[in-house]
């Protein structure tokens, strides 16, 4: 027997907090208004296209055309998208964004008080990309099929996104569907649910991780930028092992809230070390942690 699936529209742009925690009950997303002045938006930008410029020249970081979850192969000039992986190492820009007060709260409202950063990078999609599959962002990350929220997306937009370039493609309502499998998803019913979202820069898109979602096809012959900024409840592995590869320099320019959604802090009697819940983001394994000793 088939489930019984219904997309709903978009909720509309707010800038209201209690508003915004509404429409992520029902709809399982929410649009932000004006999260972003636009000299903040300038400012990432800018920094976007100098990181996506030196990741070319030295040939580091992720490309992709857009359908390698389908298992397409594709040539490097097709890959027309890069993806520009933590950016907390790449400007003190992105820094705020760790626990941004117009944000942060919906996450903590869609998933709790204690959270773990699981990754931060942008999408920049190229035009002449392609759709990734329609997926949602905490399973199979989380492999068990839970029915209550463990994950939680921002999506800062850094340009205008419209269907012409492409903009982020989201089920709304999709959160609260019995579960369907990936091929299910990707069929060509539900391919058309998933409409491109319409707003300006400077907004951002907040979403459950069991929201059905992809990129769209942009064909406007700029590229569409975006960060994704995603979250789980702090007893989650995440994506990003931020205590590993979080730089020293930057390090040092985070408050201790930003470093506990890291997770440098412990969570109950995980993440800490030699059986202690007591850990620091400064903490020096090789001077600290007891290794071979005889009586």
């Amino acid at each position: 027997m088939e489930v019984e699936t219904k997309p709903l529209d978009y909720p509309p742009l707010t800038d209201d907090l209690e508003e915004a925690k509404n429409h992520l009950d029902e709809y399982g997303v929410c649009i932000v208004k004006d999260a972003f002045s636009p000299e903040e938006v300038d400012v990432i930008d800018k920094r976007l296209k100098e990181q996506f410029a030196g990741e070319e020249k030295h040939k580091v970081g992720t490309k992709s055309r857009g359908d390698e979850g389908y298992g397409v192969k594709s040539s490097n000039e097709e890959k027309v998208s890069r993806l520009v992986w933590n950016l907390i190492n790449k400007g003190d820009c992105f820094i705020p964004l760790i626990d941004h007060p117009k944000l942060f709260p919906l996450i903590n409202h869609i998933i709790g008080e204690h959270v773990v950063l699981c990754s931060m990078g942008a999408h920049m999609n190229g035009s002449g990309n392609e759709r990734m599959p329609l997926h949602m962002d905490q399973w199979p990350l989380v492999p068990h099929p839970l029915d209550f929220p463990v994950m939680a997306n921002t999506m800062v937009l850094v340009t205008d996104n419209s269907p012409e370039n492409g903009g982020t493609r989201l089920i709304p309502g999709s959160h609260k569907w019995p579960k369907i499998d990936y091929k299910t998803a990707n069929s060509s019913k539900y391919q058309d649910m998933a409409k491109s979202i319409t707003a300006p820069k400077g907004s951002a898109i907040v979403w459950e991780g069991r929201v059905w979602h992809g990129n769209g096809l942009n064909r406007s012959g700029e590229v569409r930028s975006n960060i994704s900024i995603a979250y789980l409840q702090s007893w989650i592995r995440p994506q990003e092992n931020s205590q590993y590869s979080v730089r020293e320099g930057v390090l040092e320019k985070l408050t201790e809230k930003q470093k506990e959604v890291l997770g440098f802090s412990p969570f109950g009697t995980l993440g800490g070390h030699d059986g202690s819940s007591v850990s620091r983001a400064e903490f020096d394994r090789n001077r600290e942690s007891i290794g071979i000793l005889k009586g």
